[in-house]
């Protein structure tokens, strides 16, 4: 489906988030890798990267993060003007946001003469040390009285963290065995990590979070996603390490999305686990769009540092994040009361168009169904979005309790980050394909049932839950006598 023309108007932001791409030592630009199989020939010399960064900061940016491949920015629509020569200008696109809804969300381009004619991509003529220069689009999550650590008693059909998804996904086990993930580093990126009682009554391991966008708070999560999504990585890991980056701007809006991946990647954790993703038409027809280039190649080179990457699926999206070779694709398997097992028609699944042989998702986690998948009872401030959001949709709570009740691809994909990092701590040595192995060939096959586009599980692996629903005990049994 070709993008429709854009009708540009004046709606630009304070501050403007953006990436600017190095010259790559290989000669070709980011722009041009229409299906990247590997980032290394992408890398820009040490000297290059410090030119351009040089010359963002002289027209005012701030640099944010860093990569071999280039580095984020932010600043006002001026700075990036000055940098580009061209015009920082909006539109408007109607999508599918949080919650299954449709509203329309401001996008930025960047226009003039002198600039190409791809959507969000820019040039900085006369500055041979830069490619081009990426807006961020705005990416969707997949979703005051002190909150007490118990979630409130409803009677709609749920599940527990941590038990139920621990029992469900077959890591009780594993834990009865010692292995918990104990001390192995797992980055989340997403709207925030706020305190919440939960996590310190069950003495989680949290570090400090790191906020990306310029005048954020480090201990504030507005939306409440990242802090209720964070809670399903200690239910399948509960001796993990959780390092939080807040790539949310103070409306809880994913602005430094990218901005706060480049940084984590910098840290070198052994899993990044993210739930939200960019906009794409589906089905998709055409080349790879350029700026999609430019983060498939920055996801693209954690996977190739040994970063074990896990990315949601989508609820109902169709994104470039979880399509990129090496990624840990996460979808949707629900579990009924009687536990049952069906495909999510919340969740996403679909055959890449652009990558041969990918399919999304790798493996599934437990997710509600349409329309509201209200299943998971998770932690979250009081009173953020979220809280009063899902209570006015009728999930039981209250608008200010600090809980609520919520799912989709986003828990999901914690969930299979936990499962990773209990298999790293069992074997440090294995890499993120010998991770994903493991979790496929163990899982859960599941049958029945239809994604979000409507399309059916059967038996074996398909575009409904992948390989199925991650079945951790065994996936550790497996990578303890499988692999080198």
């Amino acid at each position: 489906m070709a993008a429709k023309t854009p009708t540009y108007e004046q709606n630009v932001p304070d501050t403007v988030y953006g990436y600017v791409s190095a010259r790559s030592r290989g000669g070709v630009s980011m722009t041009e890798a229409a299906s990247p199989l590997s980032a290394r020939p992408f890398h820009a010399e040490r000297d290059v990267r410090e030119q351009a960064e040089e010359h963002a900061r002289q027209a005012g940016l701030t640099v944010t993060a860093e990569s071999m491949l280039g580095f984020t920015v932010a600043g006002t629509p001026a700075a990036f003007e000055q940098l580009t020569t061209g015009r920082i200008v909006s539109y408007e696109v109607q999508q599918r946001v949080e919650m299954g809804r449709q509203r329309s969300v401001t996008h930025l381009d960047i226009v003039g003469d002198r600039q190409p004619s791809a959507l969000g991509i820019g040039a900085a003529p006369g500055e041979a040390s830069i490619e081009a220069v990426a807006l961020e689009e705005p990416r969707i999550a997949m979703r005051l009285v002190p909150a007490t650590a118990r979630p409130p008693l409803v009677a709609k059909f749920h599940l527990t963290l941590p038990d139920d998804v621990a029992r469900l996904l077959n890591a009780t086990p594993a834990h009865e065995r010692g292995h918990v993930g104990r001390g192995v580093r797992v980055a989340m990126v997403d709207t925030g990590q706020a305190p919440h009682a939960y996590f310190t009554t069950h003495g989680y391991d949290i570090t400090p979070t790191v906020a990306l966008a310029p005048g954020t708070s480090p201990d504030e999560d507005p939306v409440g996603h990242g802090t209720g999504e964070s809670a399903n990585i200690f239910a399948v890991a509960p001796g993990a390490r959780l390092l939080p980056y807040r790539g949310s701007d103070r409306s809880g809006r994913l602005t430094a999305a990218m901005a706060a991946f480049v940084r984590a990647k910098a840290e070198e954790p052994r899993v990044l686990t993210n739930s939200w993703g960019g906009r794409v038409g589906f089905p998709e027809e055409g080349p790879l769009p350029e700026t999609h280039r430019v983060w498939a190649l920055e996801i693209l080179d954690a996977v190739e540092q040994g970063i074990v990457v896990v990315f949601a699926s989508g609820n109902g999206h169709f994104s470039i994040e979880p399509q990129v070779p090496g990624v840990l694709s996460v979808g949707g398997t629900f579990s009924d009361p009687q536990g049952k097992l069906r495909a999510s028609d919340y969740t996403s699944g679909y055959a890449s168009p652009w990558f041969d042989g990918v399919v999304v998702p790798t493996v599934s986690g437990l997710v509600g169904l349409a329309p509201l998948a209200q299943y998971l009872m998770l932690p979250i401030p009081p009173g953020c979005s979220i809280d009063v959001d899902e209570s006015a949709e009728g999930d039981g709570t209250s608008r200010d309790d600090g809980w609520a009740l919520f799912s989709g691809s986003s828990a999901a994909a914690p969930q299979i980050a936990g499962a990773a990092a209990l298999l790293l701590e069992a074997r440090p040595g294995l890499t993120p394909r010998q991770v994903a192995e493991a979790l496929a060939r163990t899982a859960t096959d599941v049958s029945t049932g239809k994604n979000a586009f409507g399309i059916p599980a059967r038996r074996g692996p398909d575009e409904a839950t992948g390989a199925g629903l991650v079945n951790v005990s065994a996936a550790l049994d497996f990578a303890l006598t499988h692999n080198p």
